[in-house]
């Protein structure tokens, strides 16, 4: 029971990187606990809240936030993490950051519940003591990735972010809270590679005091898997030449769709006071083209325009449009275009 309860806060967790704060980042973003909150929580590794079934010295935890969405996932997309930041009280001892990473998949039978299977250790920071009665920032270089789409195979990456705390005697740094859950792996991840299913344990109700800054991978773009273009582009015997650029892990493939409104996670996610009368005009569809563009690359996709967008053109020398990009049927991106007839 313990096990279902602590999977279903990891993907709570996923859910606030997702759809929270972070699907906006663009530049450096910071996630994880509120560092403002006093370190109160007395329990240590070998509490009797914290082991299940076996006793160990050491132990890794992690805590999601079910009303802030505070938790060790970073923002959606492939950056890196340089700088991490724990907060402890007067007792400290050795600890270290680690990277895990889990697998997803959606569930066709259960929507909003993917199947989730954690973890392997993906990555680790030196150990280190953190200051008494302070923050510690911890100078960390990983490369974290929070899968928007499905790779071949239908799974997707999660990646994140959990403390190891290596001596019995000292609390988890942690702060008491009713909607803070905690979870626990023990002992302690050891190597890079190393796999275990869990979380194993425990009802702690706290948030743990780590936070960390997130900035988008060289070469990713941040969040969007797919670099659209917002400059004219030339259309010439009825086809528009659209510039794409893979900012993804995988190769981008999709569907491009040249139409009158925006139609994507963006528009969803704007309030529109119109959105009434919007909704009773019926969006116009001006080309539809099928993408393969290899990961890291550019590549040109000819969009041939159907009579809408010829009757478009034929009116006036420029028009404006939107570029609405879907992957793998779920809408990935948008962005306004001008074409321009020669």
């Amino acid at each position: 029971m313990r096990v279902r309860v602590l999977l279903t806060m990891l993907v709570i967790g996923l859910a606030a990187a997702l759809f929270g704060a972070g699907t906006a980042a663009a530049a450096v973003t910071t996630f994880g606990a509120n560092l403002n909150r006093v370190p109160d929580n007395a329990e240590t590794c070998v509490g009797p809240n914290i082991q299940l079934i076996v006793q160990s010295p050491s132990c890794t935890v992690e805590s999601t936030n079910l009303a802030t969405g505070e938790s060790g996932f970073p923002p959606i997309g492939e950056g890196i993490v340089r700088d991490v930041r724990v907060r402890v009280g007067p007792r400290t001892g050795p600890m270290q950051i680690v990277l895990e990473e889990a697998l997803r998949q959606d569930n066709p039978f259960e929507i909003g519940r993917p199947n989730y299977a954690c973890c392997t250790l993906a990555d680790a920071s030196p150990v280190f003591t953190p200051r008494a009665n302070a923050i510690t920032t911890v100078r960390v270089d990983f490369r974290v990735l929070q899968s928007i789409v499905p790779d071949e195979n239908g799974l997707y990456v999660d990646q994140h972010l959990a403390l190891s705390v290596l001596d019995p005697t000292v609390p988890i740094p942690a702060s008491l809270s009713s909607n803070g859950f905690v979870g626990a792996w023990y002992p302690a991840w050891s190597t890079v590679g190393e796999q275990k299913i869990g979380p194993a344990g425990t009802f702690v109700r706290a948030d743990l005091l780590i936070n960390a800054d997130w900035d988008p991978a060289p070469g990713t773009g941040g969040n969007s898997p797919l670099r659209l273009p917002r400059v004219i582009r030339p259309v010439r015997s009825d086809v528009a030449f659209i510039p794409l650029v893979c900012q993804f892990n995988r190769a981008c493939v999709g569907r491009l769709l040249l139409q009158s409104r925006q139609n994507g996670p963006q528009a969803a996610a704007r309030p529109n006071a119109r959105a009434g009368a919007s909704a009773k005009k019926k969006i116009k569809t001006y080309a539809v083209v099928k993408f393969r563009v290899p990961i890291g690359k550019r590549k040109t996709v000819p969009a041939k325009l159907r009579k809408l967008g010829k009757r478009l053109l034929k009116e006036r020398k420029k028009a404006r449009v939107w570029v609405n990009v879907r992957m793998n049927g779920a809408p990935i991106g948008s962005s306004k275009l001008t074409l321009k007839r020669r």
